[in-house]
């Protein structure tokens, strides 16, 4: 792969505040811009880094001129009026059909860089694939508009729609094709890289986008600590644990997107984030002092369990997740005075539903009690006995040895969300349930003292040691509410843009590293 490195701008910002070097000479935790660029160039396969140099950069030449870097390094010194104009001189003094180039000063993370330089050697049909970011930081930003295949369809210097939030990151990897455009930017007094961009889309080139995390440019002095912060937050890596289908009926798709958008959130603030799903995760990976996880395998939570006992911070922790499984959950709620429906645990073995006073009036839900909703039946409303024993039998061949049943409570059902250590919390009257069942019938609902519910739930949140939470609630003619469910990291699906960062915050406060 060939590379190229644009550091023939003045600097003129940074000496005017005091510092004394050229830029590309600035420290970043004792590395050189310029010496940081080529490391990463030579960690990604470098056959050669041209490097262009203005004609009063003596201190610079004299650096790059007195070290082997093992690499070859073709050294362009030239003064030129823009940016584009040292770009084509690069081309002039070079040979090469595709490349990969930025400025000095672009501070970015090397994982996604090594991501970025796959993905365009990958697809060859690409004639520019452009560095993108949604973290914006600039001066003056170039915006980007993508299209759903994420292709770029305009450059542009103002945002004209909510849905244009991505801007340049000043990192161009070229085919042919784009840098022929080079020649006939300049012939046409073109003498800006965004005014050269515009030109790959208008010539109806393949221009496409590659998302970065944060990136940043140093242009002023204070951008120096912004970049060396960026970089100490990158040693700390964090594990996001996407939740296994199973364990996500009829949900699979909203809780990626949540948990896609925490992890967009956390990049966007410098973090250095990996995704994984629980079935896929490899108990011998790589230790991640954080972990943000969605996981209810019970083998991933005792693993996740192992990880906080030696040090790991986990959300939701293992212990939360447990707690939602029914049989612990019920028994906390009860003996923390949580209001809940009247229910009592069952041995599916071993059981006489006629001894339970209250199921004599039929109109009762069963629901397992080891563990959540994997299937339909796990939560169902059953009329009479006849059915339940149906019910229960059904759970002992499949192993379950326990069940909750509680009372039916006719009303409304609430759905609620939230995240504990935030006044924020989200609640609505849903139309169907997961499973698509149609509830909430008619338009009239019955009031409620909503404070009190909120911070009943809150507690119960408390109660289950539950971060992240989510749950369902019944309230009565009478305007007295029961929480039916709690759920560890639901997927958010009305709120999920407040949610993300509710989530991302609480993830860093608990973690310590906001």
């Amino acid at each position: 792969m060939n590379y190229a490195i644009i550091a023939a701008g003045e600097g003129s910002r940074l000496r005017k505040e005091g510092f004394k070097s050229e830029k590309p000479l600035v420290r970043l935790h004792n590395e050189y811009l310029i010496e940081r660029l080529i490391r990463i160039f030579k960690d990604n396969d470098a056959e050669q880094i041209s490097i262009i140099i203005n004609e009063e950069s003596e201190e610079l030449k004299e650096f790059l001129d007195k070290r082997d870097w093992n690499v070859k390094i073709n050294l362009i010194v030239k003064s030129t009026p823009s940016s584009l104009h040292s770009f084509w001189n690069i081309i002039h003094h070079s040979s090469f059909s595709e490349c990969c180039l930025t400025t000095v000063d672009t501070i970015f993370s090397e994982k996604d860089f090594k991501k970025y330089i796959s993905s365009f050697q990958t697809n060859k049909q690409v004639d520019a694939l452009m560095a993108t970011t949604k973290f914006i930081d600039d001066e003056k930003p170039l915006f980007i508009e993508i299209n759903d295949d994420n292709k770029i369809t305009a450059f542009l210097d103002e945002r004209t729609s909510e849905k244009i939030n991505s801007v340049s990151a000043g990192i161009y990897c070229l085919r042919e094709k784009a840098l022929q455009v080079v020649d006939t930017a300049i012939n046409n007094n073109v003498s800006r890289m965004r005014n050269y961009q515009r030109m790959l889309v208008s010539e109806k080139l393949n221009v496409c986008s590659f998302s970065f995390g944060k990136v940043i440019d140093i242009d002023h002095v204070e951008d120096i600590k912004k970049a060396e912060r960026l970089l100490d937050l990158q040693k700390k890596p964090i594990l996001a644990l996407g939740r296994f289908s199973e364990y996500s009926p009829n949900s699979e798709d909203k809780d990626d997107k949540i948990l896609n958008s925490v992890i967009e959130n956390l990049r966007l603030q410098g973090y250095d984030v990996d995704k994984q799903n629980e079935s896929e995760i490899d108990f011998s990976m790589k230790t991640y002092p954080y972990i943000i996880s969605m996981a209810r395998n019970p083998k991933v939570v005792d693993y996740l369990s192992e990880r906080e006992k030696q040090g790991s911070i986990v959300v939701n922790s293992s212990t939360a997740c447990k707690n939602c499984y029914r049989l612990i959950q019920t028994k906390k709620l009860e003996e923390n005075n949580i209001s809940i429906a009247k229910s009592t645990v069952v041995d599916t073995k071993d059981y006489n539903l006629k001894d339970i006073y209250w199921l004599q009036e039929g109109d009762f839900w069963i629901k397992r009690a080891d563990f959540q909703t994997v299937e339909e039946i796990d939560v169902v409303r059953v009329k009479d006995f006849v059915t339940a024993e149906k019910v229960l039998e059904n759970y002992k061949q499949r192993g379950i040895e326990k069940a909750v049943l509680s009372k039916h409570i006719e009303g409304d059902v609430i759905k609620f969300y939230g995240v504990n250590g935030s006044e924020w919390f989200y609640s609505y009257y849903p139309s169907e349930d997961k499973f698509h069942n149609k509830i909430n019938f008619g338009n009239s609902r019955i009031s409620f003292d909503k404070d009190r519910f909120t911070k009943e739930v809150q507690k119960a949140a408390k109660v289950l040691d539950l971060d992240i939470y989510g749950g369902d609630a019944i309230i009565d003619k009478n305007g007295c509410f029961f929480i039916i469910d709690m759920n560890d990291f639901p997927s958010f699906s009305s709120c999920r843009e407040q949610a993300a960062k509710e989530i991302t915050k609480r993830f860093l406060d608990k973690a310590g590293i906001n």
